[in-house]
């Protein structure tokens, strides 16, 4: 049986083509897909804040009792989870300031 895996994450260099860009975002937009904790905030249309004193939790509010419990997160565990996700696409884009 064949198994289709995204090739391993790779680093962005200073010298890249839009085409090789491209294929570097695509291929970490679906490994970050493939945790739960991140999917959400890669979705079409997901919107965050900017983390600052005033608004430490990015906008994001508890999920209501009628989410599946197994599925339900408060908004410091979103919080998290993005600073997380963020983090992972900061250690392969050097490059690109975190701020």
């Amino acid at each position: 049986m064949t198994s289709h895996r995204a090739p391993k994450e790779w680093s962005l260099s200073s010298n890249e083509t839009i085409t090789s860009i491209e294929a570097w975002e695509n291929n970490l937009k679906y490994i970050l897909s493939l945790d739960p904790n991140f999917a959400d905030f890669l979705t079409d249309g997901s919107l965050w804040g900017k983390k600052t004193n005033a608004t430490p939790l990015r906008g994001f509010s508890n999920d209501p009792e009628s989410f599946p419990t197994a599925r339900r997160r408060t908004a410091a565990q979103k919080v998290t989870h993005l600073e997380m996700m963020l983090d992972q696409i900061a250690n392969y884009a050097p490059i690109i300031s975190r701020n």
